[in-house]
């Protein structure tokens, strides 16, 4: 809901003082201007997908160095931050991944389409404007283990959005420290911010535990379908939360040299197929596990998809449980 524009307008010598009252702003997005004789104009416009953070008391005024300061804060000026986990257009129940139906216009914002070396597709998670999710594996696809994040990352294209979007640079590559022994997980930086609107949303990450047997999640991706062809369109299924130490003993019961073997840890869980049989396949590990917390109408990310060599065949996803690595990824993120 649009307050309308706070406004601070300075010409020569004189300033005006505005007190504005951080709730009163539902979203801000502040931008600067230099126009004819006016030498400062400070807007902050209203936009449904970004959130003003105040400090101290959240009351705001310009002091006459032309400083945003909080009564309750001293001279710390909000902070607007992108909304997360809010699609205008939220995916419903049972359309699926494997030779299925098709994902609405904005239902998965989140959603990232990171095109490896030699041109292969796999799945990426935005959690912010600039950082996302994916797998170690994802990251050295048709690369030698003894590359290095920093060779890797000029190799790798992300797209967000709709297919007619440009391609995004990757500028850093950060793995997680316990890849690829334990947690099959990677951030990703983008060389720039991206603009956010109805199809470019970040997913929340989560503040609690999503991933008791028999929740259900969401999962999106382009990867191979029945034919095993790859989609050209993004696709998704919902599918459960399984019992844990099941998954480890269909996996611990599988011929190792005649499988690949997914990565199970303290930090992973698993997931089943839905009452249809359906499932993920090649192509779609990166992508969230998405729960809809019915308390707050929020999206989060409680995981990422790292076997996605599932396809119908065998009877268990493996996902890293993001809450297990949530200091990490703000720990890195906050580092920049």
């Amino acid at each position: 809901m649009s307050m309308g524009p706070a406004v601070l307008l300075v010409a020569g010598l004189a300033w005006t003082v505005l007190t504005v009252a951080a709730s009163e702003w539902s979203c801000v997005k502040p931008a600067e201007i230099e126009h004819g004789y006016v030498e400062h104009l400070v807007k902050y416009h209203c936009d449904p997908y970004y959130q003003l953070r105040g400090a101290g008391d959240g009351t705001y005024k310009c002091d006459e160095n032309l400083a945003w300061v909080s009564l309750g804060a001293g001279k710390e000026a909000p902070v607007c931050e992108p909304v997360c986990g809010k699609p205008k257009n939220p995916p419903r129940q049972m359309q699926r991944i494997i030779g299925g139906l098709l994902a609405g216009k904005g239902s998965f914002p989140w959603q990232g389409r990171l095109v490896t070396r030699h041109n292969l597709t796999v799945g990426a998670t935005l959690i912010s404007d600039q950082w996302l999710l994916t797998t170690g594996r994802n990251v050295y696809l048709n690369h030698t283990d003894s590359a290095t994040p920093e060779e890797i990352a000029p190799t790798l294209q992300l797209f967000l959005g709709g297919r007619e979007q440009p391609a995004l640079a990757i500028e850093q590559v950060v793995l997680h420290p316990n890849y690829p022994k334990a947690v099959d997980l990677a951030l990703l930086k983008l060389k720039e911010k991206v603009f956010l609107g109805e199809e470019i949303m970040p997913i929340c990450l989560p503040q609690k535990d999503y991933v008791q047997p028999g929740r259900v999640g969401y999962v999106s991706g382009w990867g191979r379908g029945a034919t095993f062809a790859f989609s050209s369109m993004l696709k998704y299924v919902m599918l459960p939360v399984a019992e844990g130490e099941k998954c480890r003993q269909y996996y611990g019961a599988r011929n190792a040299s005649s499988w690949v073997q997914p990565l199970l840890s303290n930090d992973t869980f698993c997931v089943g197929m839905s009452e249809l049989q359906e499932d993920t396949c090649y192509g779609d590990a990166g992508g969230a596990f998405a729960v809809q917390d019915p308390d707050d109408n929020t999206w989060y990310a409680a995981g990422i998809l790292s076997y996605d060599k599932t396809c119908s065949a065998s009877k268990y996803g493996v996902y890293v449980d993001v809450q297990r690595v949530l200091a990490w990824i703000k720990d890195t993120v906050a580092a920049g």
